[in-house]
């Protein structure tokens, strides 16, 4: 008599049913979604037209199969990445991602935060929350040669939580990378 008998389900069971739905369906609407062009969508997103979240979470899902398309929105996720809230830590975590899909776009994520940590340091040198984020960004990346810019302000600042903030990153645990060897002489 047991065969008709439903066999009952535990809650976790149907929550990682629920998650394995979810998990397609998001398959699929990604899928559909990178057969336009997601770039104006994603930007938008990114600027306070959309679900902030949800444009995140898709870079930094596709982020290392799909480098160009982070690449196209780091002044965005720059902005973002001033955080220390969960906007920050996402937009930081896909930078990340980006520096180390190869050197290429590692020299050219550097190239682009230049002039950004330039306007940064520029207008927030007070602001120990962006500063603190600004830091954790350029270490994050890799970018020494920004986070040497960053010390250098931050030591400068008439802010004195600020100045401290140099002390944590320090050139002893974040020296300076080394000066490009020098092109050889001709005829020499």
């Amino acid at each position: 008599m047991a065969w008709f008998c439903k066999e009952e389900t535990s809650e976790a069971e149907d929550a990682w049913d629920d998650y394995v739905r979810a998990s397609n369906t998001y398959s699929k609407a990604r899928r559909v979604l990178f057969e336009t062009d997601p770039l104006p969508a994603v930007r938008k997103a990114l600027n306070g037209g959309g679900d902030l979240f949800a444009a995140l979470h898709l870079l930094k899902d596709v982020g290392w199969d799909r480098p160009e398309l982070v690449q196209a929105v780091v002044p965005e996720l720059y902005a973002c990445s001033l955080s220390l809230g969960p906007p920050g830590i996402f937009a930081r975590l896909v930078l990340r991602r980006l520096s180390g899909s190869g050197h290429a776009y590692a020299e050219a994520l550097h190239a682009g935060l230049a002039p950004l940590t330039a306007a940064t340091l520029r207008e927030e040198v007070t602001d120990v929350f962006a500063m603190r984020a600004l830091a954790m960004l350029l270490d994050d990346v890799g970018a020494l040669g920004l986070l040497g810019q960053w010390r250098e302000a931050a030591r400068a600042s008439p802010d004195v939580d600020v100045q401290e903030l140099a002390e944590d990153y320090g050139e002893d645990e974040h020296p300076e990378p080394p000066a490009p060897p020098a092109a050889p002489l001709r005829g020499a």
